[in-house]
Protein backbone atom coordinates (compact mmCIF):
# COMPACT_ATOMS: atom_id res chain seq x y z
CA UNK A 1 0.00 0.00 0.00
CA UNK A 2 1.61 3.33 -1.06
CA UNK A 3 2.24 6.10 1.43
CA UNK A 4 -0.51 8.70 1.74
CA UNK A 5 0.00 12.22 0.46
CA UNK A 6 -1.45 15.62 1.37
CA UNK A 7 -1.87 18.92 -0.43
CA UNK A 8 0.28 21.74 0.92
CA UNK A 9 -2.01 24.40 2.43
CA UNK A 10 0.27 27.14 1.11
CA UNK A 11 1.05 26.16 -2.49
CA UNK A 12 -1.08 23.09 -3.17
CA UNK A 13 1.93 20.85 -3.88
CA UNK A 14 1.82 17.13 -3.13
CA UNK A 15 3.48 16.26 0.18
CA UNK A 16 4.22 12.71 1.39
CA UNK A 17 2.72 11.80 4.76
CA UNK A 18 6.06 11.45 6.58
CA UNK A 19 7.26 14.95 5.60
CA UNK A 20 6.72 17.88 7.93
CA UNK A 21 7.40 20.63 5.42
CA UNK A 22 6.37 21.12 1.81
CA UNK A 23 9.30 20.21 -0.49
CA UNK A 24 8.29 23.04 -2.87
CA UNK A 25 7.66 26.06 -0.62
CA UNK A 26 8.97 24.80 2.76
CA UNK A 27 5.66 25.63 4.49
CA UNK A 28 4.87 23.47 7.56
CA UNK A 29 2.38 20.68 6.79
CA UNK A 30 2.40 18.29 9.77
CA UNK A 31 2.01 20.52 12.83
CA UNK A 32 0.02 18.51 15.41
CA UNK A 33 2.03 16.19 17.68
CA UNK A 34 0.55 13.03 19.20
CA UNK A 35 0.81 12.81 22.98
CA UNK A 36 1.24 9.03 22.88
CA UNK A 37 3.88 8.30 20.22
CA UNK A 38 4.96 11.92 19.50
CA UNK A 39 4.29 11.53 15.76
CA UNK A 40 3.48 14.68 13.77
CA UNK A 41 0.08 14.92 12.05
CA UNK A 42 -1.70 17.31 9.71
CA UNK A 43 -3.99 19.86 11.48
CA UNK A 44 -7.25 18.27 10.25
CA UNK A 45 -6.38 14.81 11.64
CA UNK A 46 -8.59 13.48 14.45
CA UNK A 47 -6.45 10.41 15.17
CA UNK A 48 -2.70 9.99 15.01
CA UNK A 49 -1.56 8.49 11.72
CA UNK A 50 1.34 6.90 13.59
CA UNK A 51 -0.37 4.98 16.40
CA UNK A 52 -4.11 5.56 15.97
CA UNK A 53 -4.59 7.40 19.28
CA UNK A 54 -7.16 10.19 19.39
CA UNK A 55 -5.37 13.52 19.19
CA UNK A 56 -5.75 15.93 22.11
CA UNK A 57 -3.41 18.17 24.05
CA UNK A 58 0.04 18.31 22.52
CA UNK A 59 3.13 17.46 24.58
CA UNK A 60 5.69 20.17 25.22
CA UNK A 61 9.27 19.56 24.16
CA UNK A 62 12.37 20.45 26.13
CA UNK A 63 15.62 21.86 24.81
CA UNK A 64 18.50 19.40 25.04
CA UNK A 65 22.18 19.44 24.28
CA UNK A 66 21.81 16.65 21.71
CA UNK A 67 22.07 17.20 17.97
CA UNK A 68 20.49 15.35 15.06
CA UNK A 69 23.02 12.84 13.68
CA UNK A 70 21.83 13.64 10.14
CA UNK A 71 21.25 17.39 9.83
CA UNK A 72 22.92 18.52 13.11
CA UNK A 73 19.82 20.45 14.21
CA UNK A 74 19.22 20.67 17.97
CA UNK A 75 16.92 17.88 19.17
CA UNK A 76 13.84 18.48 21.32
CA UNK A 77 13.09 15.97 24.09
CA UNK A 78 9.58 14.69 24.80
CA UNK A 79 9.53 12.84 28.10
CA UNK A 80 7.20 10.20 29.52
CA UNK A 81 7.41 7.80 32.46
CA UNK A 82 9.29 5.02 30.59
CA UNK A 83 11.78 7.32 28.85
CA UNK A 84 12.32 10.07 26.28
CA UNK A 85 11.94 10.63 22.57
CA UNK A 86 14.32 13.13 20.98
CA UNK A 87 12.87 14.76 17.88
CA UNK A 88 14.49 16.72 15.05
CA UNK A 89 12.23 19.60 13.97
CA UNK A 90 14.06 19.92 10.65
CA UNK A 91 14.30 16.42 9.14
CA UNK A 92 11.74 14.61 11.31
CA UNK A 93 14.17 11.99 12.60
CA UNK A 94 13.54 10.58 16.07
CA UNK A 95 15.83 9.00 18.65
CA UNK A 96 13.83 6.82 21.06
CA UNK A 97 15.20 5.44 24.31
CA UNK A 98 14.84 1.67 24.66
CA UNK A 99 12.37 1.65 27.58
CA UNK A 100 10.04 4.13 25.90
CA UNK A 101 10.13 2.21 22.62
CA UNK A 102 9.34 -1.01 24.44
CA UNK A 103 6.34 0.65 26.09
CA UNK A 104 5.06 2.04 22.78
CA UNK A 105 5.36 -1.28 20.98
CA UNK A 106 3.89 -3.39 23.78
CA UNK A 107 0.80 -1.17 23.78
CA UNK A 108 0.34 -1.49 20.03
CA UNK A 109 0.96 -5.24 20.05
CA UNK A 110 -1.84 -5.71 22.60
CA UNK A 111 -4.12 -3.41 20.60
CA UNK A 112 -3.35 -5.23 17.35
CA UNK A 113 -4.29 -8.59 18.89
CA UNK A 114 -7.74 -7.27 19.87
CA UNK A 115 -8.65 -5.00 16.94
CA UNK A 116 -8.40 -5.06 13.13
CA UNK A 117 -4.82 -4.45 12.05
CA UNK A 118 -3.66 -1.93 9.52
CA UNK A 119 -1.04 -3.06 7.00
CA UNK A 120 2.28 -1.29 7.14
CA UNK A 121 2.66 1.29 4.36
CA UNK A 122 5.56 1.21 1.96
CA UNK A 123 7.61 4.42 1.92
CA UNK A 124 7.62 6.46 -1.25
CA UNK A 125 11.41 6.87 -1.19
CA UNK A 126 14.04 4.50 0.18
CA UNK A 127 16.73 6.50 2.01
CA UNK A 128 20.37 5.91 1.02
CA UNK A 129 22.53 3.61 3.16
CA UNK A 130 24.64 5.54 5.64
CA UNK A 131 26.07 4.99 9.10
CA UNK A 132 25.38 7.60 11.74
CA UNK A 133 26.56 8.26 15.29
CA UNK A 134 24.49 7.96 18.44
CA UNK A 135 23.48 11.49 19.51
CA UNK A 136 24.20 10.57 23.15
CA UNK A 137 27.58 8.77 23.07
CA UNK A 138 28.74 9.45 19.46
CA UNK A 139 29.40 5.73 18.81
CA UNK A 140 28.59 4.56 15.27
CA UNK A 141 25.24 2.80 15.43
CA UNK A 142 24.44 -0.60 13.90
CA UNK A 143 21.92 -0.84 11.07
CA UNK A 144 19.29 -3.54 11.59
CA UNK A 145 16.09 -4.62 9.89
CA UNK A 146 13.60 -4.14 12.72
CA UNK A 147 12.01 -7.45 13.71
CA UNK A 148 13.96 -9.22 10.98
CA UNK A 149 11.24 -8.79 8.35
CA UNK A 150 9.65 -5.34 8.77
CA UNK A 151 11.66 -3.81 5.93
CA UNK A 152 12.44 -0.84 8.19
CA UNK A 153 16.19 -0.54 8.66
CA UNK A 154 16.89 1.40 11.85
CA UNK A 155 20.09 2.59 13.54
CA UNK A 156 20.68 1.02 16.94
CA UNK A 157 22.81 2.11 19.88
CA UNK A 158 22.74 -0.80 22.31
CA UNK A 159 23.27 1.48 25.29
CA UNK A 160 20.95 4.42 24.59
CA UNK A 161 18.27 3.88 21.97
CA UNK A 162 17.23 3.61 18.33
CA UNK A 163 17.25 6.26 15.61
CA UNK A 164 14.30 6.37 13.22
CA UNK A 165 14.40 8.42 10.04
CA UNK A 166 11.28 10.47 9.26
CA UNK A 167 8.24 8.20 8.97
CA UNK A 168 9.99 5.04 10.16
CA UNK A 169 8.58 4.92 13.71
CA UNK A 170 4.94 4.82 12.47
CA UNK A 171 5.88 2.02 10.08
CA UNK A 172 7.44 0.02 12.91
CA UNK A 173 4.36 0.60 15.07
CA UNK A 174 2.13 -0.63 12.21
CA UNK A 175 4.38 -3.69 11.77
CA UNK A 176 4.03 -4.57 15.45
CA UNK A 177 0.29 -3.92 15.44
CA UNK A 178 -0.15 -6.32 12.52
CA UNK A 179 1.56 -9.12 14.48
CA UNK A 180 5.04 -8.71 13.05
CA UNK A 181 6.90 -9.20 16.33
CA UNK A 182 4.81 -12.24 17.23
CA UNK A 183 5.73 -13.82 13.90
CA UNK A 184 9.40 -12.96 14.48
CA UNK A 185 9.32 -14.66 17.90
CA UNK A 186 7.76 -17.76 16.37
CA UNK A 187 10.50 -17.93 13.75
CA UNK A 188 13.14 -17.68 16.49
CA UNK A 189 11.52 -20.53 18.44
CA UNK A 190 11.39 -22.68 15.32
CA UNK A 191 15.07 -21.96 14.62
CA UNK A 192 16.05 -22.93 18.17
CA UNK A 193 14.03 -26.15 17.92
CA UNK A 194 15.69 -26.99 14.60
CA UNK A 195 19.13 -26.48 16.17
CA UNK A 196 18.14 -28.85 18.99
CA UNK A 197 17.00 -31.52 16.55
CA UNK A 198 20.23 -31.22 14.59
CA UNK A 199 22.30 -31.52 17.79
CA UNK A 200 20.40 -34.66 18.83
CA UNK A 201 20.82 -36.23 15.39
CA UNK A 202 24.56 -35.44 15.40
CA UNK A 203 24.99 -36.99 18.87
CA UNK A 204 23.18 -40.15 17.76
CA UNK A 205 25.32 -40.45 14.62
CA UNK A 206 28.54 -39.99 16.58
CA UNK A 207 27.47 -42.54 19.17
CA UNK A 208 26.54 -45.07 16.52
CA UNK A 209 29.84 -44.68 14.66
CA UNK A 210 32.05 -44.92 17.79
CA UNK A 211 34.08 -48.21 18.06
CA UNK A 212 32.73 -50.83 20.53
CA UNK A 213 34.98 -51.13 23.59
CA UNK A 214 33.01 -53.29 25.98
CA UNK A 215 29.69 -53.47 27.77
CA UNK A 216 30.44 -50.83 30.43
CA UNK A 217 31.74 -48.31 27.92
CA UNK A 218 28.64 -48.73 25.74
CA UNK A 219 26.38 -48.39 28.77
CA UNK A 220 28.15 -45.19 29.83
CA UNK A 221 27.84 -43.78 26.30
CA UNK A 222 24.14 -44.56 26.30
CA UNK A 223 23.67 -42.76 29.61
CA UNK A 224 25.61 -39.75 28.32
CA UNK A 225 23.45 -39.64 25.20
CA UNK A 226 20.30 -39.90 27.31
CA UNK A 227 21.43 -36.97 29.45
CA UNK A 228 22.09 -34.96 26.27
CA UNK A 229 18.63 -35.74 24.91
CA UNK A 230 17.02 -34.66 28.18
CA UNK A 231 18.96 -31.39 28.22
CA UNK A 232 18.13 -30.60 24.61
CA UNK A 233 14.43 -31.26 24.90
CA UNK A 234 13.80 -29.81 28.36
CA UNK A 235 11.34 -26.90 28.38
Amino acid sequence: MPARTYACPACGGTVAEQLRHCPYCAAPVATVRCGRCFHMNVPEALHCSGCGTELGLEPIGEVTGLACPDCKEALSAFRSAPGSLHDCPKCGGQFVEHLLLRDLLERREVYGAAAPQRPARTPAVTPPVRYIHCPVCSVVMNRKNFGGSSGVVVDVCKAHGIWFDAGELPRVIAFVESGGLARARQRELEAVEEERREAVAKAIRESASAPYSGHHEAEAASLDLLDLLIDLTRG
